[in-house]
């Protein structure tokens, strides 16, 4: 075996850490007896020779070696090789190469030629479905997706071995690779036969890899029952966790083994998920699955509905009060599954309102416990960051402005060690404006120069903006140590009761920071109508701060109608294709000329350029400006994804803030 590997030059050869000379002692290793040895190497050769998907000409030499070890029965470590081959030989991530620069252009064709070594291998590839080994059987499935043009009915091939597969972990494999594949109308058939007649969890994949295809054929009619079945089916059993594996070794597979623990089915485990997710916009039919499942007594079938609830509730607008209401029922469950439910509904805005009640009756059950290390038991013992957090009941309350969070979140901010939330949790309470402010002030952390500013410092401010005047005692805290640009833009929300900051102001905004300059001048006006802030504010045009300069002067509306051939240059002839300039650029001028003409059609295309603009563009929006955006607005209100929607979501705040959208287009259209 592996006849020919020394007798490559491996240092002439690259890899992403330099010279691949060691790359024949890692693909040794992969079929080492030793699993700590095989491990070792997978994770070098992941690491260097497939660092981050790259394919260097060493990963190109390795690749027939890699497909010996894999075709050889019996070798140890071959559901590993097959990952990493299928990895290895996938073109279908790199975009042409006319769309790339020469070295991604040059990486695109070392995959490539590490593609047409597989593809010459097909034949014992295809062998490799038979092997006596199930875990390598399914390994493999996706490694035929990167040489099916040497296959040409690989769909229908993988379809057949469904009816004589007899491991739940292969015929999962199956499955999946076959969502992957464009079918035709005799496979989709193929698999809604199965749907019909197969054990429960193969009938739910088939349906899974059907939704993937073309949604709107999924048989949606006892779904919730025959998920509920394919829970109740034996499963391989997971192995617990740590009994057998090394965590140092294998991270993941004792976070997998975890994970699966005290679950009736763990082939199941992401199957809801899978499918409601892949039926798109039939919400309706998804909240008809999700409903139901979220009342099952058992925590994994109700705890995978909670998961793809909330995939739901986070891409699609809908009516949620029932998914709610159930959801708001697992607080009565397992401390896990409460705990899921109730960070899960914090984050859904006004759309959790209907679980206010009983997270009102649970948080009050809370409160009445006794303290224990000198916090109160709606103090979340978890957290990402050295400060605690308030418990989601209290934070969801907090969220929709119930006045049965305030005495808490007061409660909260005189702990020695405050959540580091509480401050957020405050600005909602507008009306106690006077009370909360006298408890922040002496709070408001002084920092010197050069100190970073802590969430806490930034939460205080945020709850200051929000009460505007009612904040006036603040002002010589604020002051208290050097200005800073944030805490000129609160003295500046603060308004005229924030005089006294004038004379610092004025000094901050004639210095050379430009971010601070310019929010010094915007505060001027706002505190005082100060004549000069609109000479400070079009000086800093054209510099790193132009964006926040653009909103500064649309504070202003008429008043700086004189500048307003000025910020017209960033609308005519922006310096690149810059949505949030172009949307603040359009607003400004629509505030301070009244012409909606001019900058409807800027709007409308950072509209659908940029959809985070949208919040931005519908709080700005009125009269005659809400009249000529009135195609967008009525549009919005008829789709059903939610404008934010991403793979990444960058705050919580998503569903909220499109809920909000959705109220400004209602009032507007």
């Amino acid at each position: 075996m592996f006849n020919g590997l020394d007798d490559i030059d491996w240092g002439s050869l690259e890899h992403a850490y330099g010279s691949a000379e060691e790359v024949p002692e890692w693909v040794r290793g992969l079929v080492d007896p030793d699993p700590a040895v095989r491990e070792e190497s997978l994770d070098a050769m992941y690491g260097a020779v497939h660092h981050q998907g790259d394919v260097y000409d060493s990963t190109v030499a390795a690749v027939p070696y890699l497909i010996e070890a894999l075709t050889l029965p019996g070798l140890p470590g071959r559901t590993g090789i097959a990952e990493l081959l299928a990895s290895i030989a996938d073109l279908s991530e790199w975009p042409d190469e006319d769309e790339l620069d020469e070295d991604d252009a040059e990486m695109r064709r070392q995959v490539a030629r590490a593609g047409a070594l597989a593809v010459a291998a097909a034949p014992a590839l295809l062998r490799l479905l038979d092997d006596p080994d199930p875990a390598v059987r399914a390994a493999v499935p996706k490694l035929l997706v990167a040489v099916a043009t040497a296959l040409p009915d690989l769909a229908g091939l993988l379809l057949g071995l469904l009816g004589t597969e007899e491991d739940a972990e292969t015929r999962r494999a199956l499955f999946d690779t076959v969502v992957s594949l464009e079918l035709n109308d005799d496979a989709i058939g193929h698999l809604l036969g199965l749907a019909r007649s197969a054990p429960a969890s193969t009938a739910l994949a088939a349906l899974i890899a059907v939704a993937n295809n073309d949604p709107g054929r999924v048989p949606l009619d006892g779904v919730p029952e025959l998920i509920d079945r394919a829970y109740a089916e034996e499963g391989p059993v997971a192995e617990p966790a740590g009994l057998q594996t090394d965590p140092l070794i294998d991270p993941i597979r004792v976070l997998g083994d975890e994970m699966t623990q005290g679950r009736r089915a763990p082939h199941c485990m992401h199957l809801i998920g899978e499918l409601t997710d892949s039926l798109g916009p039939r919400v309706a039919e998804r909240i008809a699955i999700v409903t139901p499942l979220l009342a099952s007594p058992h925590d994994d079938l109700a705890g995978d509905a909670l998961s793809a609830a909330n995939s739901l509730v986070e891409g699609r607008r809908g009516d949620y009060r029932e998914v709610v209401t159930r959801i708001a029922g697992l607080f009565d469950r397992s401390q896990q599954l409460a705990e899921n439910a109730a960070r899960t509904l914090r984050w859904w805005g006004p759309i959790a309102a209907p679980a206010a009640e009983t997270v009102a009756g649970r948080l009050a059950a809370l409160d009445a416990r006794p303290w224990r290390h000198g916090r109160p038991e709606w103090i979340d013992r978890y957290s990402s960051q050295d400060l605690p957090r308030l418990h989601p009941y209290v934070e969801l309350l907090a969220g929709l402005g119930d006045e049965r969070a305030l005495p808490l979140l007061l409660t909260a901010l005189r702990l020695p060690q405050r959540p580091e939330n509480t401050g957020y949790g405050l600005a909602r309470y507008t009306g106690h404006a006077d009370r909360i402010t006298a408890e922040i002030v002496p709070r408001i952390p002084v920092l010197a120069a050069g100190e970073r500013a802590t969430t806490e410092w930034y939460a205080f401010q945020f709850a200051l903006r929000a009460f505007g005047p009612a904040a006036a005692p603040a002002v010589p805290r604020l002051l208290a140590g050097p200005l800073r640009a944030w805490t000129a833009g609160t003295l500046g929300r603060i308004g005229p009761a924030a005089a006294e900051a004038l004379p610092a102001l004025r000094a901050a905004a004639a210095g050379d920071d430009p971010g601070l300059a310019v929010a010094a001048a915007g505060a001027l006006w706002r505190i005082d109508r100060s004549p000069e802030a609109l000479a400070l504010l079009t000086a800093r045009l054209d510099g790193p701060a132009t964006t926040t300069a653009i909103e500064e002067i649309a504070a202003m509306g008429s008043a700086a109608a004189s500048a307003a051939p000025l910020v017209a240059r960033y609308l005519d002839a922006p310096p690149e294709p810059d949505w949030w300039t172009a949307t603040r650029t359009a607003l400004a001028l629509w505030r301070i000329t009244g012409d909606a003409e001019r900058v409807t059609p800027a709007l409308a295309a950072a509209w659908h350029g940029n959809p985070y603009t949208r919040l931005e563009i519908a709080e700005t929006a009125t009269g005659s400006l809400a009249t000529a955006l009135q195609p967008l607005l009525r549009a919005e209100l008829a789709a059903s994804e939610r404008f934010n929607v991403g793979p990444d979501p960058s705050s919580g705040d998503e569903v909220a803030d499109d809920e909000r959208l959705l109220e400004l287009c209602r009032a507007a259209a």
